[in-house]
């Protein structure tokens, strides 16, 4: 794919096509990890019939395309203290640990990333981390990886915001390679949103999202990769959340009280109310305009880095883009057929896993990639696109070959 006849870039909204990054860069090693724990569509039906707003498990799946979330034990007691043990659609895992933190399901992913590209734990020198619903502001996720790995206090960076954390860190970890000494950099994510950064009784949110952890394995290799990352304030009130400081948390547990008191009373509209007066510590979404842009700057991010490789729309077999919900998927798919004349044949490209996990947020296209793999539908040679966008609005892509693991059984059959 090439520029238009005179030279010229589309006509992007979100996208500065000339900074990119070009880079010999392979991914080589891949792992996920996701709870058994289960929250069905029957949990949020019945909070919602409780608020007044009666919503069965079908309307739900029909409207967000998902049908349940893996989620950890601590998770599901937090629901069932919200809306009340007797709550229906919360499934334990009797073998899940009570307290298993980010960190541990994030150590469990590199763990399978690393046995996948067999290569040693010690070759390690470079250690990424990213999540949107981390509340441990120092030490971070990464810094614990890289010290339960038993690595040595080799260099360990965090990136903290939203979805689009993954672009942002691929491209981070491709510029250590390229720009230092790096040979090995582990990029890894955790997340768990629906108990950290938002209100379960804010269903239409919270019933979104799912919990898990990914990881990758980078080395320099000697083809050639792209990468492209940006950002736009002037869509920040379409996404956002303000992490509450000290003098908050009094405040806080006041609101959470009343919150409580009215579901329990069945007082929706003051519920909602007294949640949109109050957002510190909760996520605030405006879907109408998250639909609206966010498949924009995905598709964007996906055209541009193709008219740099000047890879042919027929040339990409997949698209495997952060799974915020299967309409933005289409839409994306749309939006590149449309816009920027992609064939029809680019919507059997999409990726849509969202179905089975949620929103996953940082670690969404990770556990997507991985049910490509189960499905035998990814081969070595082929290219393919990994797109998100996120709050704040960030957005970006990379645009890769995959080339096969090692061993191939710790990404798809972990046990």
């Amino acid at each position: 794919m090439a520029l238009s006849r005179e030279g010229q870039w589309p006509n992007y909204t979100y996208i500065v096509p000339h900074v990119y990054t070009k880079a010999a860069v392979r991914l080589i090693g891949l792992g996920t990890y996701t709870p058994k724990g289960t929250i069905s569509n029957e949990f949020f039906a019945h909070i919602s019939t409780r608020l007044g707003d009666p919503r069965k498990a079908e309307d739900l799946e029909r409207v967000t395309g998902l049908r349940t979330r893996y989620v950890r034990a601590s998770t599901i007691e937090l629901c069932r203290k919200i809306a009340g043990q007797d709550a229906p659609g919360l499934v334990d895992d009797p073998q899940a640990k009570p307290d298993e933190s980010l960190v541990d399901m994030a150590v469990i992913a590199a763990q399978r990333a690393i046995a996948s590209s067999g290569r040693d734990i010690s070759e390690i020198d470079t250690v990424i981390g990213a999540s949107s619903s981390d509340n441990d502001a120092f030490p971070t996720i990464a810094g614990m990886v890289q010290m339960r790995l038993g690595l040595k206090p080799v260099r360990a960076t965090m990136l903290k915001g939203a979805c689009a954390c993954q672009t942002e860190g691929f491209q981070t970890s491709v510029e250590a390679l390229t720009t230092s000494t790096a040979r090995l950099v582990l990029f890894v994510t955790a997340e768990g949103l629906l108990p950290n950064i938002m209100n379960v009784l804010d269903w239409k949110t919270s019933s979104l999202f799912g919990e898990g952890a990914a990881a990758f394995l980078l080395e320099r290799s000697d083809e050639d990769t792209y990468l492209i990352n940006g950002s736009d304030a002037r869509q920040a009130n379409s996404l956002f959340y303000q992490t509450p400081l000290r003098k908050d948390v009094v405040e806080m547990a006041e609101v959470d009280l009343k919150m409580r008191q009215l579901y329990n009373d069945g007082k929706g509209q003051e519920l909602n109310k007294l949640l949109a007066q109050y957002m510190v510590g909760y996520t605030r979404m405006n879907g109408k305009e998250v639909f609206r842009e966010a498949p924009r700057a995905m598709a964007e991010s996906v055209d541009a880095l193709c008219r740099h490789a000047h890879l042919n729309p027929d040339e990409l077999a997949h698209i495997i883009p952060h799974q915020a919900n299967s309409r933005i998927t289409r839409r994306m798919g749309e939006l590149l057929i449309n816009d920027y004349g992609w064939p029809e044949s680019t919507m059997n490209k999409l990726a849509d896993k969202f179905r089975y996990y949620g929103n996953l947020s940082n670690a969404s296209i990770a556990t997507a990639l991985v049910e490509l793999l189960r499905e035998g539908k990814l081969q070595p040679e082929q290219w393919m696109a990994l797109p998100a966008v996120g709050g704040g609005m960030n957005y970006g892509c990379w645009l890769l070959r995959y080339h096969g693991f090692y061993d191939l059984t710790p990404v798809v059959n972990p046990g």
